[in-house]
């Protein structure tokens, strides 16, 4: 990650938040050029601002985490992965929703993913919408919307659960599985509705190899069985509750519809449905 590091770096060093520190971790990664740009970086902003600790042999992903908020001193940590970037006010803003709700464990923010290169493909906003929010936690169920390099956690609410998990088969999923077990946990989660950081899409990003993650998501829907269930069920009976009320209100204003659209509307009706009875039958 030397050709990215840089910038996450200066993206930090250009927060409006100041009051920050910095504990890089090296995960005995190869030597690309990485460990003079991080000890440029702590030369310009001072030793009591940054840090590097190293692993002597590489644990992963998980236990680099967790060896960087063990070292952090503050009373949150924010995560930023090497390839990735934050805006200037990241940390301000989301540090204002933990001080607008002091039961907040964890603030969040939508990322703006993009691609390097001159035939890169546009860049995009990966969103949180309001119904993400309003049907949280079950819409975690669904897939992983919150992205680490734009999350702050309150350091204490991530030790409580025990950290990452270092089990080798959950790595690179490594976030969503912690979201889970906090929100089981009672954790307070908080969304901004704006982005604050910047997702870099690249072929060596571990997420970019769609086997691989196929066969993590399969591990973690088997760790967290119960909890993929419960929340695809109720969001399902729920989605069925909202089309009835809607079947209803046109029935009472008899509106009579017709054409391919509404057919493509009944048959996706009754496909829901049926899952719905499936989904009941089986609870």
């Amino acid at each position: 990650m030397g050709r990215y590091i840089g910038a996450a770096l200066d993206s930090i060093a250009a927060q409006t938040y100041t009051d920050w520190e910095v504990v890089v971790v090296d995960d005995l990664g190869p030597e690309d050029g990485t460990h003079a740009i991080v000890e440029a970086f702590i030369a310009r902003v001072g030793a009591e601002k940054a840090r590097l600790v190293s692993h002597k042999v590489n644990q992963g992903v998980s236990a680099a985490r967790n060896t960087g908020t063990a070292a952090a001193r503050g009373e949150f940590v924010a995560f930023l992965d090497p390839d990735d970037d934050w805006f200037p006010d990241h940390l301000q803003s989301l540090m204002a929703l933990f001080q607008q709700d002091p039961g907040t464990d964890v603030a969040t923010a939508p990322v703006v993913a993009f691609y390097d290169g001159p035939d890169a493909p546009p860049t995009k906003i990966q969103e949180i919408t309001g119904w993400h929010v309003e049907n949280f936690p079950r819409t975690l169920g669904l897939h992983n919307f919150i992205q680490p390099s734009a999350t702050v956690l309150r350091r204490s609410a991530v030790q409580r659960v025990g950290g990452f998990d270092t089990t080798p088969a959950i790595q690179h999923i490594e976030d969503y599985d912690l979201w889970i077990r906090m929100v089981e946990q009672g954790s307070g989660f908080a969304f901004l509705d704006r982005p604050t950081s910047r997702y870099r899409k690249h072929e060596s990003a571990a997420s970019s190899d769609p086997q691989r993650m196929r066969r993590l998501h399969d591990h973690l829907y088997a760790k967290h069985a119960n909890f993929f269930r419960t929340a695809q069920s109720v969001l399902l009976i729920s989605t069925l509750g909202r089309m009835e009320r809607m079947r209803n209100e046109l029935g009472r204003i008899n509106i009579e519809l017709n054409g391919p659209i509404l057919r493509v509307v009944r048959a996706v009706d009754r496909a829901i449905r049926a899952m719905g009875r499936l989904v009941r039958g089986r609870s």
